[in-house]
């Protein structure tokens, strides 16, 4: 299992004390898939000093997404799950995982995008049929979207776990599977290039854009006894968003977090809106109750009021 941890240090002294500032209080976060514009919030946040001015330090666990991202919450290595995907989380729950939603993370699916070799003849969905398709991590939202983009176009076609986007990409020019995913800036110089075709983009998926597909996790536990941190860390994130959306600097943190140009990753900002990012609404959560049961992640048809439970937003 490949973990990634990255220490961010986002102090502040709320005053003196014997001379002494007082510490700041530490945070751990598990989020999948390093280098995502989505991902990359918290980091951006913790450059501009946002995560300093709640006087939390953040401490940054790299997972590959899924299953392996709830796991490190589970376990109790980190305090909350970042942009994990809601079928995974309501699956988790309804097995009687003690886990709850604090927040929304993606809304919609325009920052995910399956490619494939451009001498492979596969130029549109519909030619995937019969083929192997990849996506992150079993409990993902690329499961989810995968799941929901062969459903809407009547396409027979087998699942493959592939990894982050780098490991998917391997695996596609080696054959292993016939479509791999990714998502901005991964592999958008390559089907620039020609190396590669776009085969169908997120947003291009019916009945998803409205949804939310990616939340934040954390447990009962931590919700006991680190609640007033959380809504911190949750409000410092809010302003990380918009200072993502607003600021050169920004800019300039996401290249080099990504290690990308300047220009390629404002062509990233402009890839995905920030109302996909919105942190208050859990969207179309029926839809997604659905989903689970009809993708095998619950065993029976769950309502809305059957996970109330699950849900403590936290948002100030």
């Amino acid at each position: 299992m490949r973990l990634q941890w990255i220490t961010c240090t986002a102090s502040l002294a709320f005053g003196f004390i014997l001379a002494s500032p007082a510490p700041a209080e530490t945070i751990r976060m598990a989020v999948g898939q390093q280098g995502i514009w989505e991902t990359s919030m918290t980091e951006m946040g913790v450059n501009a000093g946002l995560f300093k001015q709640e006087g939390i330090e953040v401490d940054i666990l790299y997972t590959r997404g899924g299953a392996e991202t709830v796991q490190a919450l589970l376990s109790g290595n980190v305090d909350i799950a970042v942009a994990n995907g809601i079928l995974g989380a309501i699956g988790g729950y309804s097995k009687g995982a003690p886990l709850r939603i604090t927040a929304a993370s993606t809304t919609g699916t325009a920052d995910v995008f399956w490619y494939a070799r451009a001498d492979s003849g596969i130029k549109t969905i519909q030619d995937l049929e019969g083929k192997k398709i990849g996506f992150s991590q079993l409990g993902s939202s690329t499961h989810l979207i995968t799941q929901a983009m062969i459903d809407a176009y009547k396409v027979k076609a087998t699942l493959v776990p592939s990894g982050a986007p780098s490991a998917s990409y391997t695996m596609t020019m080696t054959r292993q599977i016939d479509a791999g995913w990714s998502g901005p800036p991964f592999r958008l110089q390559e089907i620039a290039d020609g190396t590669l075709t776009m085969v169908v983009r997120g947003g291009d998926i019916p009945g998803l854009q409205e949804q939310t597909v990616r939340v934040h996790l954390t447990t009962v536990d931590m919700i006991n006894k680190k609640r007033d941190l959380l809504v911190r860390f949750h409000r410092a994130l809010a302003k990380s968003i918009d200072h993502a959306y607003t600021s050169d600097k920004a800019i300039e943190d996401y290249a080099r977090i990504a290690g990308v140009t300047p220009a390629v990753a404002r062509q990233v900002r402009e890839f995905i809106p920030q109302k996909g990012l919105q942190m208050r609404e859990i969207n179309n959560l029926a839809q997604s109750l659905q989903q689970a049961h009809q993708f095998k992640f619950t065993d029976k048809l769950l309502r809305p009021e059957d996970i109330t439970g699950m849900m403590d937003i936290l948002m100030p």
